[in-house]
């Protein structure tokens, strides 16, 4: 289902709508699954629900849980403080107490100064009753996140269960500041995020106690509702994403790139087997720069030069896709003309595209980080990635059998003191079917 949008489908098997609702703007996520089920879903019973929600808005970080922020790396991580680059009037309305304490790891895992304890008892102790989430990013946590885990244990002990603490760990980005800054607003966001997902999880179970529930994360896969409260900014831009998925699938491909026209632009995405490609950019939310990843998209105004310059924006969107058909949607799309010498597909139901996207929707896992060669050379760490990679898309709900991965895209570090390489890679896979009684 759409929550932006107000559309809902059940597809069957394959993938194919047997039933939709259209609701109104401001409908909520379990209003539109009591509306679809009321009006008969076509299936006895509905055994999955993915679900694109609203995205977080400046409003809601500023209106979210005071957050306190953590921070494991002193001595060699306070040139630049917690929130020091976050807008002023962002930082004041969220930020709890802030510290960073002693600890962190190496580049390669090894540990770079021993985790003070009992200066995160303190930070523990001051967060007690003047915050309702919790940040930890340490450095290099990526590589080895004991430190930020035992904090947290620290921290949950003092503030009890229902204080959500985030670890920077969770969210697949290289740099310190991108981890950081994803925690604390996954942290502000927390409480807020739990309240819609149970609020869509109630009326789900009241129709089927032992159906799923996942989230539309922002390149159009899915992570577990239950991870959902924790990772509350996955879904920026999830309806896009899921709209340039969804699209694709209403016209029977697996790739294509597609052009959702509306009123004043058209935005030009494509879909590649079952990935949207990466812009190489990260995110940013409320004016802050964050570790998620933002996949390659573009929008065209409808001005004068419309035409030339969609053409030459669907040409460098297929660029190295020249086989793909362009697939046309949008509330405007009969008033595009077919582009010359493209495969063209109009399907019907076009405002459903979303919607598609997200019943359809597979999991995945992606690997984006620095890997020290040892005694097994580059074959040891691709291995390594590969792996990594695919437990990823697991823990998402993918099916093991069947998953698919991209090519492992390698960058060698030259610049540090042992054999290092950066590489990237995705596995990708359908939702492991419900086990049926």
């Amino acid at each position: 289902m759409d929550a932006v949008s107000a559309r809902a489908v059940v597809l069957d098997e394959r993938n194919r709508i047997v039933a939709s609702h259209r609701g109104r703007p401001g409908d909520s996520p379990a209003r539109l699954l009591g509306a679809l089920i009321a009006g008969g879903t076509g299936a006895a019973v509905i055994d999955r629900v993915v679900a694109i929600l609203p995205e977080p808005t400046v409003t809601d970080v500023i209106t979210g849980s005071r957050v306190g922020v953590l921070r494991i790396g002193a001595p060699a991580e306070t040139a630049l403080p917690p929130l020091a680059a976050w807008p002023a009037c962002l930082s004041a309305a969220l930020a709890g107490p802030v510290a960073t304490v002693g600890g962190g790891h190496e580049y390669d895992g090894r540990v770079l100064a021993p985790l003070d304890l009992a200066a995160v008892a303190r930070f523990a102790r001051r967060s007690a009753g003047a915050v309702g989430a919790v940040a930890v990013a340490g450095i290099h946590g990526l590589e080895n996140p004991e430190h930020e885990q035992r904090a947290a244990a620290v921290i949950a002990d003092e503030l009890g269960p229902d204080t959500p603490v985030i670890q920077g760990s969770a969210t697949e980005a290289l740099g310190l500041l991108e981890r950081e800054h994803t925690a604390v607003l996954d942290a502000a966001l927390a409480r807020a995020a739990r309240a819609r997902i149970d609020e869509l999880d109630t009326a789900m179970r009241a129709h089927n106690p032992e159906a799923e529930l996942y989230i539309v994360r922002g390149d159009g896969t899915v992570l577990p509702a239950l991870d959902g409260p924790r990772h509350a900014t996955a879904s920026t831009g999830a309806a896009r994403a899921a709209l340039i998925h969804g699209a694709a699938r209403l016209a029977g491909l697996t790739s294509a790139t597609v052009v959702e026209m509306t009123a004043d632009h058209a935005i030009v995405g494509t879909t590649h087997a079952g990935l949207l490609p990466e812009s190489g950019l990260r995110r940013e939310i409320a004016g802050v720069r964050t570790g998620l990843r933002a996949p390659s998209l573009a929008a065209v105004a409808r001005d004068e030069a419309f035409t030339s310059r969609l053409l030459a924006t669907l040409a460098r969107a297929r660029h190295g896709f020249d086989e793909i058909p362009v697939v046309i949607i949008g509330d405007r799309a009969d008033v595009l003309p077919d582009p010359p010498r493209v495969p063209v597909i109009r399907p019907s139901d076009g405002d459903l595209a979303a919607a598609v996207g997200a019943a359809s929707a597979e999991a995945a896992g992606s690997i984006d980080r620095i890997f020290w060669q040892g005694t097994g050379g580059r074959a040891d760490s691709v291995a390594r990635a590969r792996r990594l990679a695919r437990d990823a898309a697991v823990r998402a709900g993918a099916d093991p059998r069947v998953l698919r991965e991209t090519p492992v895209q390698e960058a060698l570090m030259t610049y540090v003191p042992v054999p290092a390489a950066r590489l990237r890679v995705t596995a990708v896979g359908p939702l492991l079917e419900p086990v049926s009684p």
